[in-house]
Parts: C-alpha cells; structure tokens; sequence
C-alpha cells in the first residue's frame, strides 16, 4: 500500500519495496504510522537517505515505494533481524552474520499462537530477568568465548542500594558490555551517567554532543566500577520486555519509555 494508507498505531514491523520488486528495506516501530510517516518524508528517511548512497538505485524519487506491514506484539526486532538475511533486504546493513538462513515456513499457526501469548510471555521473561545472578560491572562473567552474538537483555544496578539505574538490549550484549565499559562515545549509558548523576555537559564533536574530557570520563567509569550487571540471554522479544521493564521500575538512567 501508499504509506498514507497506514492507520495502525499498534508496535510491529514494515518492509518497504519499489514497483513490485522484493523489499529493499525492514524495519520495526513502537507506533507503525508515526514511524512509516517519518520514513517517507525525505528529511528524516533512513531508508531513503540509503537508497541515494546505493549504486543501483537511479536516485529513485521517495514517491517511488510502497510499504507493507504487520502488528507485532512481541518479537519486533527479532523479525526485523531475521528478515535482513532470509527475506533478504539490501538496504540494511547492520544485522548481516547474525542470523542463519531458512527454509520458507509453511504456517503462520505458531506466529499467531506466540502473539496471543505475549502477555504471558513478557510476565515470565519479567520474572526470569529479575531473578538473574548480580554481580560487579568489571567482574561479571558475561565475556566468555561462547558470548559472541549472544542477544538478550541486561540491567544495571547502584552498587550502594542495589536499585535498578538503567535496562538495556543488544543482539550481541558482550558487545555492547564492552562498549559501555570504554567508549563514552557510543554509550548511551555512559553519557547518562554523566550528565544524570554526575552533572557533568557533554561536549561536542562532529556536531553532536557526545562526550566528557578525559578526568571526567574516569569518574564515569568509577561509577561503573561500583556498579552491578545482570543479564538475560534471550532469543525473543527482548525489545519488548526491554519497554516494559522500563515503564514499571522507571530507572533513572532511561530516557526512552520512561514516563518518569
């Protein structure tokens, strides 16, 4: 369908393709016709901006796509992911490697019965976080051979009250566990700790606010040293148990779906 013909404000995920050929482009929203809205309007299209860098698009007009989507109540990334390499669609790049190619399926019948579950699903995965082993950031155990690709959940916690201070997701989280624990730049958490609990004003570079001077970046990392991880492998819905954790416990380090 036109992107103007999307009415759905429901969570779930979108391809977009161009006069009938396979998609070029999946992705996943919390609201589908805010975020198709935003992908078809030239100034903050991600997948447009893609199109002109590639080679065989003949800088086509934005006005030359079409989008098809689907209400997703749990597994929004995780098909996003796995679209990326069986569908497959070549304007995403990020995800290629980290999911295996498979057959067509031949039902939808187990798709429908775990959307109908989801409630269910998010209350025992809330559980099943909530009970992880906590442990000091830079003795966890988390980096390990065996972690690479590891998606699932992680949450951190004051190492003075125990209090949950921030939640997060990734596809790869030894990964993103070694990007917060170093580079203040490509951390979201790191940046919020310093300015939320330190005062400190991020600096720009590239036009872009973010990061501290050198003194002020160790005294983030000591607010790390002092804090506790846990984590939560997970092959589904992690994006959506990542939300609703956030919306119940408020943690003072997340800004997105916290209605603090």
């Amino acid at each position: 369908m036109r992107p103007e013909q999307v009415t759905s404000s429901r969570p779930g995920n979108y391809l977009i393709s161009c006069n009938g050929k396979s998609p070029f482009y999946v992705g996943e929203a919390k609201n589908l016709t805010r975020r198709i809205k935003q992908q078809f309007k030239a100034t903050t299209s991600t997948f447009h901006k893609t199109v002109l860098k590639a080679p065989s698009s003949c800088h086509l007009s934005i006005d030359s796509f079409q989008v098809q989507y689907i209400d997703t109540r749990i597994g929004r990334k995780e098909l996003e992911e796995f679209c990326i390499v069986n569908v497959p669609t070549e304007l995403n790049r990020f995800q290629l490697g980290k999911c295996s190619i498979t057959s067509k399926a031949t039902s939808f019948a187990l798709w429908t019965a775990v959307q109908a579950l989801s409630v269910d699903l998010l209350t025992q995965g809330a559980d099943a976080a909530l009970g992880q082993l906590i442990e000091p950031w830079f003795d966890t155990t988390l980096i390990r051979p065996d972690a690479l690709y590891m998606a699932g959940l992680y949450m951190v916690r004051n190492g003075a009250n125990n209090k949950l201070i921030y939640i997060g997701e990734s596809s790869d989280i030894a990964k993103r566990y070694s990007t917060h624990s170093d580079t203040t730049y490509f951390s979201a958490l790191r940046r919020h700790i310093g300015t939320e609990m330190l005062g400190f004003e991020l600096k720009k570079i590239n036009n872009r606010a973010r990061y501290f001077s050198e003194s002020e970046d160790v005294k983030v990392t000591d607010i790390l040293r002092t804090s506790r991880l846990a984590y939560l492998p997970m092959a589904f819905g992690r994006v959506e148990l990542e939300e609703s954790l956030i919306r119940k416990h408020h943690p003072l380090l997340n800004r997105k779906d916290n209605p603090k």
